[in-house]
Order: structure tokens, then sequence, then C-alpha cells
């Protein structure tokens, strides 16, 4: 640790007496301000968004001449020069154009720092706001299941294959949140239902092994959650949607609850006092639910805080609580009775307190250099009847982070940090443990020549979890990136990942459906090799195309299984490889009114140990979706096929356990969702309408063994400015 405080000391570079800054306004073509444009100091490390008025300030800039970069989605690219002199501000006016789609996002999920997309050397997936609203995404794994490349077996995030499905055990997908790792304590799960979905800027996905710049948990890749800034300008906005699920197919299916309804409420406020930004939001849900015993009410609140204390230094601290109830439903009597639980199941219940606490400061010393210091307290709380007994579960995480971002001259760029946590559980279940870990890393990105780019770098984990084996692995990270051509990117990346077993994997003692599941503390960690070549290219200003061929090497998987005693256990079982080919392209048409997205993915996750296929993993995954405004309407339709899942876990449908009566039933998943949308604006109302009807057909289908997948849903959102 000592030697890597040393590195950032070592190149941080000197403050310059000499400076200016750089301000200005950005606004459409028709003159309208444009909120959140990022705004970047091209071969700096500095940069910023608009407000609310669509205004920007750069301050404590050296002089001399620099390019300006300015990128929003929706509109064009643009560049402006600017000639910063001592002691003056050079004001600049910025005329975006409206495009289908934006062609080079910026991103900072790849290398921990801001970059386009076509600079990184993996795959990178950015699904914003927008997107999130028009879906109507309640938590955000709703809005994911469109990305290309990942699905969901119920909230279990699977990208590329990396991961099946284990119910209440950790994920081989790590989630942040505005840069912090976001898993939970004693089970080491993505928590979504936690994140206030109203507060998303976008989310940002890195398909692939990631465990060289973020540690544990990244094996299968990353999910990056990046807030909305806070505007300069007062602003309040109402959200609330309603709606209800159409009545079961079949009448053998009705259970006697009537029609089903949900809805939800959602204010925020923003304002800056001073120099000091506020943001307040809350929100309320509630869900019938489609299926007897299957409720939920869910209650969140938000804040956040911006704090400039210089020109060089911002203080930003956020705090979120999520009180939920809700029934269970683990899976379904049979398939007579899909929509009802076995009776052992009625009345189960589950309520939960979740709170995060998060803050972050940033230094900027000069153009050159940006150091960055952030850390999170997340405490889990729950109590359920699930089981012969009501059980219950507390679990703190705490987690810091410091590193550094330098730039040299002739464009190479060196990230370093180092890494701690800290994780205690204290369970009915799991028992109490405590376990914590440490890290250091470095990515070093060389420009070669103006066209050619390579990253280097390397991260040592170590962690330590109670009764288990202390376990160590350097994990290093290969890339490069070529241009020959202006718009077009080839890549090709190597790295190494781990993942260490969670506190619920290995400690586990309870019952489910009749059996007993028991702890392994012998438990070792997953490790993983992964290599992926792709290229991506842009087709002037209203299409992207995207192309990927990767494999990953698994050893020591994790699985959860039977004993020869009948006994649920996890344990490292699996040696597993993973190929496949995925494709996306987003397409723009007729003036820039319609954009046309299209994404699929085929993987072969083959169980090396069985000779076998991996569980819960559909090898083919097509995604297709179109938007389309004509004056202020918006027409959208989305399209998700999934292919059957060829192999689940037999000992639950078969003798002598058979515990889920016809839960070998699964099918192809084809979903359609269909969008209406209206913007008043032209008449002087500040409301959009959207109405959502999900799963248009009623589809029947199963993502998990036993569990019938939502019908039809009719859902009308309205939204406001006050």
């Amino acid at each position: 640790m000592r030697s890597m405080l040393a590195i950032l000391l070592v190149f941080a570079p000197l403050a310059v007496a000499e400076t200016g800054s750089i301000r200005g306004l950005v606004v459409s073509m028709n003159g309208e301000p444009l909120p959140g444009v990022n705004v970047l100091i091209q071969g700096t490390v500095r940069g910023t968004t608009t407000s609310a008025s669509g205004e920007f300030s750069l301050s404590g800039i050296s002089v001399g001449t620099y390019t300006i970069v300015f990128s929003l989605v929706g509109y064009q690219r643009e560049q402006r020069s600017a000639n910063v002199k001592e002691g003056q501000a050079r004001e600049l006016r910025v005329v975006l154009t409206s495009a289908p789609i934006q062609t080079e996002p910026v991103v900072v999920t790849a290398s921990k720092r801001e970059q386009s997309l076509q600079d990184s050397p993996v795959s990178m997936a950015v699904m914003d706001a927008t997107e999130i609203a028009r879906r109507n995404s309640v938590t955000i794994d709703d809005a994911l299941r469109y990305i290309p490349g990942v699905n969901l077996t119920e909230s279990q995030v699977n990208i590329r294959g990396s991961s099946g499905y284990s119910r209440g055990a950790g994920s081989r997908v790590l989630m942040l949140v505005d840069g912090i790792p976001f898993i939970t304590g004693d089970t080491g799960e993505l928590n979504f239902e936690t994140i206030p979905v109203g507060q998303v800027e976008r989310v940002e996905v890195v398909k692939g092994a990631s465990s060289a710049l973020y540690g544990s948990s990244a094996l299968g890749g990353v999910i990056n959650v990046i807030t909305k800034p806070i505007p300069a300008e007062p602003a309040t906005t109402l959200r609330t949607y309603g709606g209800f699920y159409s009545a079961p197919s079949f009448s053998q299916w009705v259970w006697g609850g009537g029609t089903r309804f949900l809805d939800g409420q959602a204010l925020t406020h923003s304002r800056t006092i001073g120099s000091v930004g506020l943001m307040l939001y809350g929100s309320r849900m509630a869900d019938d639910g489609f299926r007897q015993n299957d409720f939920r009410r869910r209650y969140n609140g938000y804040v956040k805080v911006r704090t400039p204390l210089s020109d060089f230094d911002l203080f930003t601290s956020t705090f979120n609580i999520l009180h939920q109830k809700r029934t269970s439903f683990l899976y379904w009597k049979d398939l007579t009775h899909p929509l009802t639980p076995p009776d052992v199941q009625q009345g189960d219940r589950v309520e939960s307190t979740r709170f995060f606490l998060s803050s972050q400061y940033n230094h900027i010393a000069g153009e050159d250099a940006i150091y960055t210091v952030r850390g999170m307290w997340f405490r889990t709380k729950f109590t359920d009847t699930i089981g012969p007994s009501s059980e219950g579960s507390r679990s703190d995480v705490i987690r810091g982070e410091a590193l550094g971002t330098f730039l040299f001259d002739g464009g190479h760029i060196l990230t370093a940090g180092v890494e701690g946590n800290l994780d205690r559980v204290d369970a009915d279940v799991w028992g109490t443990h405590s376990g914590g870990g440490v890290a250091m890393y470095m990515q070093a990105e060389y420009a070669v020549a103006p066209w050619f780019k390579v990253t280097v770098g390397a991260r040592y984990d170590h962690q330590d979890l109670d009764s288990l084996d202390a376990n160590a692995q350097l994990n290093p990270k290969l890339g490069i990136v070529y241009n020959p051509m202006p718009g077009t990117a080839v890549r090709a990346s190597f790295g190494r990942g781990f993942r260490s077993p969670t506190v619920a994997e290995a400690f586990i003692s309870t019952s489910a459906g009749g059996f007993p599941i028991i702890p392994n503390p012998n438990l070792k960690p997953e490790r993983s090799t992964s290599y992926e070549v792709g290229m991506n290219q842009i087709l002037g200003e209203a299409a992207v195309c995207d192309v990927a061929l990767f494999q990953s090497d698994f050893s020591d998987l994790i699985e959860a299984g039977f004993t020869p005693n009948f006994n649920g256990q996890f344990a490292n079982v699996t040696r597993a490889q993973i190929r496949g080919v995925e494709g996306s392209a987003t397409l723009g048409f007729f003036d820039r009114s319609s954009v046309l997205s299209l994404g699929y993915t085929y993987v072969h996750p083959k169980d090396v140990t069985k000779n076998d296929i991996l569980k819960y993993r559909p090898r083919h995954m097509l995604y297709a979706g179109s938007v389309s405004r004509i004056s202020d309407f918006t027409l959208a339709v989305d399209f998700r096929y999934l292919s059957r899942v060829e192999r689940i876990d037999d000992e639950f449908v078969t003798p002598p356990l058979n515990i889920i009566k016809d839960g070998e039933y699964r099918v192809d998943i084809y979903v359609v969702d269909l969008r209406f949308g209206y913007d008043f604006a032209p008449v002087d109302l500040p409301l959009t309408a959207t109405l959502n009807i999900n799963n248009l057909f009623q589809y029947n289908y199963v993502e998990l063994i036993g569990n019938i997948a939502p019908p039809r849903s009719i859902i009308l959102t309205l939204q406001t400015s006050l």
C-alpha cells in the first residue's frame, strides 16, 4: 500500500500559476438550452456537464490552446477550439444538431476514467435515462433485459453466459453505483430495488472479466449505475404510473385474485443554494402481483449533496434508504396451478430495510492529474417467514478507494489506486461472520501512435472471510485498440478474473422445500481467463455497428448442488468454457425520426467437468427495438427472444426429491412490448404521457423453473415539471 501511495505522489503535477477559464452555453438548433451535455477538454483529464440552463464553466485552466468536445445522447458530437489566456475567461456558444443516435458516447467504467466508447479495449453497452423512463422500468434490472448479451433469470444477471442461477447466492457480475461496488454483504447479490431509478443518468455495462480493475465479483462483467447531476436551477418533477395485469390465459389458472393492479409515484426536487447543490427524491411503489402470495410495497428516499470546496475540489455525498414489505412466491404448485404456490408457502413474508451512505472527493491538480477518494457504507436488514421458522439477517459492508489518473506527454495515461473493504454478517441461516480485504491496481494506456493504443494493467487482491482460507490473486489485463480509419475501432483484450465465496455460499444452514441445505467452509475462489476480439464501426451520423468474438475459461466454479445424501450444498465442482459471438447495430432512418436497434448473442456454455451444458444459460439471445417520433408522438416496439434453457437442476424435478411439480416444462421465450408516448409541451403543458403494453401477446414462459413470467400488463405513466 505504501508503494502505491508513493506512486500517486511521484506523479502528482505541480500547480500552475498562469491560468484562465472556459465557460459558455450549449443550446439546440432552436435555441433551447441543453442540460447534461458532457464537456471534455481533449488531451486532459478535465471535464464537466452543462447545468439545467445549458451553461458550463471550467476554471484554473493553464494558458494555451485546447480542443473542447461536446457530446449528448441524441445529438451529434461537436468540437470547438479555445485559446485560454491568463486571468481571462474564454466564452463559447455551442449549437448541437440532433441525431438519431450518439455515435461516440463518453463512458467511464472500462478504464475508471472518461473516454470515448471507441477508445475502450473491451465490449461495452450504454443505456441512458430516456430509455429507462420510456420502458417504465421500476427497477434497473427491468431495463437490463434489453441490452445485447445480457439476460436475467428473475433478478440474477447473466452476461454472455457467465452466470446461471442460484437463489440467494452471489453474482458473477459486479454492480457499481457511481463507481463504488454495490453488493450485499451476506449473499453478495445485486440489490437492484435499492437504487432509485428516477435518479439514474445512465447505465454502463462492461462485458467480460474486469477483475484487473474491479476485483472480486467482476468475473463476468460490470454494471455501473451513474446517478444524475444536480442542476443549477431549481427543478421539481412528479412522476406517477398506474396499471393492471391481464387475466390468466386459461380458466383453470384463475386463483380468485381478481384484477391485480400496480402503481407508483415519485417526486424529485433539486436546487442550488449558494454553491451547494441539493437533490431530494422520494418514491412509493405498490404491486398486487399476478400470482397468489406475490404482492409488494416499496418506499424509497434519496438525498444527494454536491459541495464545491474550490475551483479544484468537489465533495459529493448521497444517502438512500429503502423499506419493503412483500410476500414470497418460490415456485408453483404444478402446471395446472402455475399462479398458486404450494400450501406450505402460503403466508410467507419478507420485510427488509436497506440503506447506503456514500461520499466522493475529487481534486483536480492541473490539466494532467485528478485524484479521487470515495467510500460507501451499505447496510441490509431483513426478516422472513420462509422455512420452518422466522429468520433474519443483518449485514454491513464498508468500502473505500483512493485513485489517481495522470496524463503524460504523448497521450499516455496512468490510473492507479488502492481499495479496502470490511464486511460483517449476523444472520440466523448463516451465523455471525466477518471478513475483509485490500487491493492495489495500476493500469497504463500507451498511445503508440494516433491510431494505435495499448492498455496494460494488473490488480492484486487479498481477501479473508472468517474461517475460510485467505485467498490472494494477481489479475493481469492487456488490451489494444487499432483505428485504421476514422470511425473504425478494432479491439482485442485478455484478462484474468476471480470471485471469492460469499457468506451465504460458504456458511448457509437452513432448509428449503423440505430438504436441508448445509454449509461448505472449504469453498475456494472462482477463477477465469477471458479473451475477446471485436470491432466497432461508425457509419456516417446515423449508424453504429459492433461485433465481437469471446471466450472465457473458468475453474472452481461454485454451483448449487446435492450431496449423495441429497443435502443441498454449494461446492467447487465445475470447470467450464464459454465461447460465443455477439453483434449489435443501431440505425437511424427518416431524417433522424426513427431508430432501430438490433442485438444477437450466441454462447456455447460448456461444463467441461461433466461434458455437458452449463445450467440456466440460453444459447441464443436476440433483441430488437424500434423508436419513432412523429411530431409530438412517440411509438416504440421491443422484441426479445431467448432460446430454451437446455439444462436445469434435475434433482428438483425428478425422483426421489421431485420438489417442483412439472418443473421440467420450459419453452423458447418470445416477448413483444409496445409503447406510445405524447409530449404536451407544444400546448404549453409541461406533461408527458406514456402507455406501456408489456408482453403484448401474453406469451406464457418461465425464466426460472416453477416460476411463470408476468402476463400482459398495461401501464399509463405521467410526468410533469412543477
